[in-house]
């Protein structure tokens, strides 16, 4: 699960989103406040993936006895419509007003070039160690489990605060580049059509990268299996246990990283007694566990044919 790339994205946002909104009104810059815009969404945005985590912490419960661990996908889903309809909307919009209006936008001077490329170039350093993180956290399990690129690990991980962190951070630096290109290109050539131009290109990444978050968190929401390499193993591990001797279905369902429901039909060897028949059951969830850490006694279903 995401842990200090959360904390580091969270804090390194706001500090940029502070930055960023006194040089854009210092220099009238709508990339600059584009950038605003975008930082602290992400900073909100990463409290709410905080709060979804924490949340997902609490006990199971009467109302909710296979616990808490999908509200990290309701608040990952949140955060994507978020990113989509504040960061990507509002840097559309700042365009497109001074791509309309580009008469009442103040040229740019010296000064505030070099304020503003002063701040995005520290944006630039702090967003890159928040990326570095995220990219760090994924990189090691991808390496422990010899995937061989990082979105296959990305999709086997399964978890939809890091995967949220990783692609925010990543349209995060982008955006700032962008923004960095925008503004000297807006300085050279004394025209701001080129400011909004920035403000616009920073908007649709925004709101792509927003739809392709809501897209991969609704398949979570709506019940999704495990990855197929986790499918194939625990199907390996049923299939050659003792006393098996077929594996009619095997369903599988996230409930969080690393927290999944097993639903198992199989059909017994005939050397496997009635008499025996829930001990043997017993001894085959206690193998899964055994193999598969992350799995629990009440959420492995077994029927027996």
């Amino acid at each position: 699960m995401a842990g200090n790339s959360l904390y580091a994205a969270m804090t390194a946002n706001f500090l940029i989103g502070v930055t960023k909104t006194v040089a854009g009104l210092l220099s009238g810059s709508a990339a600059m406040i584009a950038e605003a815009y975008h930082s602290f969404a992400d900073t909100f945005n990463q409290v709410l993936l905080w709060l979804g985590v924490r949340r997902s912490k609490r006990e199971p419960d009467a109302a909710h006895p296979f616990g808490y661990q999908k509200v990290q996908f309701f608040w990952a889903f949140v955060v994507a419509i978020l990113i989509f309809g504040i960061s990507g909307t509002l840097a559309f919009r700042e365009g497109l007003e001074i791509i309309r209006h580009p008469e009442g936008h103040e040229e740019l001077k010296i000064g505030s070039l070099i304020v503003n490329l002063i701040v995005l170039g520290i944006a630039i350093v702090l967003e890159s160690g928040s990326t570095y993180m995220a990219f760090k956290e994924v990189n090691e399990y991808r390496e422990k489990h010899q995937i061989e690129n990082l979105k296959d690990a990305l999709d086997e991980m399964q978890d939809p605060v890091l995967l949220s962190i990783f692609v925010e951070d990543w349209l995060a630096l982008l955006g700032l580049v962008i923004a960095f290109v925008g503004t000297i290109i807006t300085f050279l050539t004394h025209d701001p059509l080129w400011d909004g131009i920035t403000s616009l290109i920073i908007g649709i990444m925004l709101m792509a990268g927003g739809l392709l978050l809501a897209r991969e968190n609704k398949r979570y929401l709506v019940g999704k299996g495990v990855h197929p390499r986790l499918y194939n193993s625990i199907m390996d591990t049923v299939s050659s246990f003792e006393g098996v001797k077929k594996v009619n279905s095997l369903k599988t369902m996230l409930l969080g990283p690393k927290d999944i429901i097993v639903a198992l039909d199989i059909t017994f060897a005939e050397q496997v007694e009635k008499a025996d028949l829930p001990a043997h059951i017993d001894r085959l969830e206690d193998a899964l566990i055994k193999k598969f850490k992350f799995m629990k006694k009440d959420k492995i279903i077994v029927e027996a044919q």
